[in-house]
């Protein structure tokens, strides 16, 4: 079974538990089935690896897990034993999560300073051996292909990861970009010596923490659907706006099920305005911004005439497009 959801994997933000349960129903109603729980603002998942979180925080994520099953909704945590020590505790982190009703573990190893293949592969090769039963995923450091170019550094780890990653094993990519506006067969020509299906998708075209200015809202017109069946995890990487995060979620549903709801309908019923509406490309990545007056006019009008708790979230960039060149 395909594991289809979202990830909370963006810097700077962090849900609470209620939020988290409120985006369970929301996948639940989308028909989608994971939730990836890997915040960058979670220290004690990566630089704070050797420490626990609180007992109230302990029993919420229970809660949070139990929910997540009741909704048949399925919870992988992301993990970055950033270090040498972190690596030795790397058995002790996995059994915790996993007595708090985890299956499902990635290793993340993006975004880092330091890093060695060797090691991060020794870290996979460890848990796979303590925890047969557990379903793992990679992230190595080089997660899309414009990273393997970065420097000499990047380029060997790189090929060292090639040559050594185990087999059967599902990598994280994100494509051709750390945030790609295309995702397709191509996007794997980099590694192309992997199967597809073993090639997990992590999706930031949504994701605002790189771009504060701008962010990304289409029907996924970014993604091939005909890929997106080829894979056995797909994953959206979420903005920490609630109210955006569940409208992405509900597109993404919509565009795997066979309802034929369209587009606007679904901006509709989450309280955008059809003044908005009749702009929404401008919120496609792939069309240049050219605004007229009369454009700019048209945005005053709505920011000033639309009260409703998705344009609180919306308003920085509707400010911003409307002031754009």
């Amino acid at each position: 079974m395909q594991s289809l959801g979202i990830v909370e994997g963006y810097y700077g933000g962090l849900y609470n538990f209620a939020e988290r349960r409120s985006l369970i129903s929301s996948l639940s109603e989308a028909q989608l089935n994971s939730y990836f729980y890997a915040p960058k603002e979670d220290p004690f998942l990566r630089g704070n690896f050797h420490l626990y979180q609180s007992e109230t925080w302990r029993s919420e994520f229970k809660d949070f897990v139990q929910l997540a099953s009741e909704k048949s909704v399925e919870i992988t945590v992301g993990l970055t034993p950033c270090s040498k020590q972190h690596i030795d505790l790397i058995e002790e982190k996995i059994d915790y999560f996993c007595e708090l009703g985890c299956n499902k573990i990635a290793l993340l190893f993006d975004d880092l300073e330091q890093f060695k293949a060797d090691e991060q592969l020794q870290a996979l090769n460890k848990a796979k051996l303590a925890f047969p039963e557990v379903a793992f995923l990679f992230c190595p450091t080089v997660y899309a292909q414009e990273l393997i170019g970065k420097d000499s550094q990047h380029t060997t780890y790189f090929q060292e990861f090639l040559e050594n990653c185990p087999e059967g094993i599902d990598i994280l990519w994100t494509g051709k970009k750390v945030i790609s506006t295309n995702l397709n067969f191509e996007s794997e020509s980099a590694i192309a010596g992997f199967p597809s299906e073993r090639i997990a998708i992590w999706d930031n075209y949504f994701t605002i923490d790189s771009c504060p200015k701008r962010f990304n809202l289409t029907n996924f017109n970014h993604l091939d659907q005909s890929y997106l069946k080829n894979k056995a995890n797909y994953f959206v990487n979420l903005t920490g706006m609630e109210r955006t995060d569940k409208l992405i979620i509900d597109i993404f549903g919509n565009l795997l099920s066979s309802s034929g709801t369209k587009f606007k309908n679904i901006l509709q019923r989450h309280g955008v305005p059809d003044a908005l509406i009749e702009m929404i490309d401008l919120f496609d990545p792939e069309i240049k911004i050219k605004l007229l007056e009369s454009d700019k006019e048209k945005l005053h009008k709505i920011i000033f005439s639309w009260f409703h708790p998705l344009k609180n979230e919306w308003y920085p960039y509707l400010h911003n497009l409307k002031n754009w060149g």
